[in-house]
């Protein structure tokens, strides 16, 4: 399978791969209880914790050909989205974006780009879950083209809530499968 390139244009935003440089931006939104709150990891509580996600990252680009995009608009760096390859033929997806930048669009245009890509690396899954009562996620997967496939219970903690798993909504785009299949 191809890898992921290091950088991707939409209509207003640049992702690329993140860098060490980068590390004072994502902290500005990872390290905020608000945005972190329907994370599936804790809230950033300093730059230790972001320069430990700068190394996962690095480790994933290079084990795997894909992770995490830094988002920009304009040159800042407003948020985060990436793939996760889980198997040979299936990716997760997901975003988060500082407070100022919500309800503008930004996370559609960039989940609608993981699928993309997932779709033109040859990928026959792209999923995302999100937290049952997180809407406004929910309606985000929809609109890049993600098909809602169920509820999974008790799937996922959610740190920043409590520590017992949570249901969550399950959301994929999926292969056609072949004629005659």
């Amino acid at each position: 399978m191809p890898a992921a390139p290091a950088t991707l244009s939409t209509d207003r935003l640049t992702l690329r791969r993140p860098d060490r440089h980068d590390a004072q931006s994502i902290l500005a939104y990872a390290g905020d209880p608000e945005v972190t709150r329907y994370m599936s990891w804790p809230t950033h509580g300093g730059i230790e914790d972001t320069y430990g996600f700068l190394e996962f990252a690095e480790r994933e680009w290079n084990e795997t050909g894909v992770g995490p995009y830094v988002i920009t608009s304009g040159g800042s760096v407003i948020g985060s989205t990436g793939l996760q390859r889980l198997s040979p033929h299936r990716v997760a997806t997901g975003y988060i974006l500082r407070r100022d930048a919500w309800g503008k669009g930004y996370a559609t245009e960039a989940c609608r780009a993981m699928v993309e890509l997932g779709r033109a690396l040859g990928f026959f899954r792209i999923e995302a879950i999100c937290h049952i009562d997180h809407r406004p996620s929910a309606r985000v997967l929809e609109k890049a083209g993600m098909t809602f496939e169920g509820v999974l219970r008790g799937y996922t903690v959610f740190p920043n809530l409590d520590s017992d798993p949570r249901d969550v909504r399950s959301y994929a785009w999926t292969q056609p499968a072949p004629q005659g299949a």
